[in-house]
């Protein structure tokens, strides 16, 4: 992996020096489950080892984690996890060329003036994105976690006896496995993709171009609206509008018109940040890959691709990974893997910096 993508997938860390033995484990924490893999290279290939979600109880994630941990198979190198939602951000912005270490220095004292939290609040790293450009201004990707995410995340997991390698953020971990294992779309691949894990409660764009990130933002919309929204129209329980979401059968015109909404509140904030993209950077998007729980509304690919004219794919990791035997005729895995994207791609991240 190149020095460039190296440091991008190195945000807001805390590691050891790798290990050679061993596989590693993705653990994507949120508040309404606990989702974990665990993979291992097998020549140029990786072979998923196991897998699970467990959901949250009332927002006991601590007991989540217990079961998980619970599912974990001896050897394993790395454990890594990620923050999300508020708290952190992302920002791109155009600085004046300088090296790595002056920009550091500068960002340090500047970091106020690029994100709404008191400098003694956060945690903050920053990279250049184009290092060989020979123009006098440069692309960096900056980003600002809040030190309570981290710190309340370290210490729940040293409760739980797991050994944190990495934490970073959900979508720069998502971004690392569709680099690290391609985008799956067929025909020549577009400049600039945009990226949209539909979580739960808070999805988010990314928008790509030539494989870099340029654009990050979490839009508060996720699968969790279109559940409530299924259960009060239907009059069902949130069980049944889970099912009834994913696998409609003759219903599917009162899904769609049930969950019409939150879709549109949510195409006009990918609208918003389309339209701002665009104007500011003079890139068209053309394709966009979707991925997450909420990805699996019915019918929800068709709404995206007429909403913008352009060609709409779901990015299910499940497609790009070797199973063990043990995981070969696994059903539910087949079914949930959309939602591990986070999971993957923390896994991953052991074999970049390798």
């Amino acid at each position: 992996m190149s020095n460039i993508l190296e440091q991008y997938f190195n945000l807001v860390k805390r590691f050891i020096p790798a290990k050679t033995e061993g596989s590693s484990v993705g653990l994507d924490i949120g508040n309404a489950d606990c989702k974990f893999v665990q993979i291992q290279k097998k020549g140029n290939a990786f072979e998923l080892l196991n897998w699970g979600i467990e959901p949250v109880v009332q927002d006991n994630v601590e007991a989540s984690l217990r079961k998980v941990l619970d599912r974990f198979e001896s050897p394993y190198a790395d454990v890594c996890t990620a923050v999300a939602g508020r708290g952190t951000l992302i920002r791109y912005i155009s600085m004046p060329r300088m090296s790595v270490d002056d920009l550091r220095n500068s960002f340090a004292i500047e970091a106020d003036k690029y994100f709404p939290f008191a400098q003694e609040q956060i945690y903050t790293d920053c990279f250049i994105l184009d290092p060989q450009g020979k123009d006098k201004s440069m692309s960096v990707m900056a980003a600002a976690v809040k030190k309570e995410l981290v710190d309340q995340r370290v210490q729940l997991l040293t409760r739980l006896g797991i050994q944190t390698d990495f934490i970073g953020i959900n979508p720069v971990a998502l971004a690392n496995g569709v680099h690290v294992l391609g985008t799956g779309v067929a025909g020549p691949e577009e400049p600039v993709m945009a990226l949209f894990d539909m979580g739960e409660s808070v999805s988010n764009l990314t928008i790509m171009v030539d494989k870099l990130p340029r654009f990050t933002r979490d839009i508060f919309i996720g699968g969790r609206d279109y559940t409530k929204m299924i259960s009060n129209v239907l009059g069902v329980n949130a069980q049944e509008a889970e099912k009834l979401k994913r696998h409609p059968a003759d219903k599917s015109e009162q899904i769609v018109n049930a969950c019409e909404p939150a879709v549109m509140n949510m195409v006009q904030e990918i609208k918003l940040s389309f339209d701002y993209f665009t104007t500011e950077r003079n890139h068209e998007i053309k394709r966009m890959l979707l991925t997450g729980g909420g990805s699996m509304l019915n019918g929800i690919e068709a709404v995206l691709a007429k909403a913008f004219d352009i060609k709409v794919d779901r990015w299910d990791p499940l497609g790009f990974l070797q199973l063990s035997p043990a995981l070969s005729t696994d059903e539910e895995l087949r079914q949930q893997s959309i939602r591990l994207g986070v999971a993957v791609g923390l896994a991953l991240y052991r074999y970049d910096r390798n």
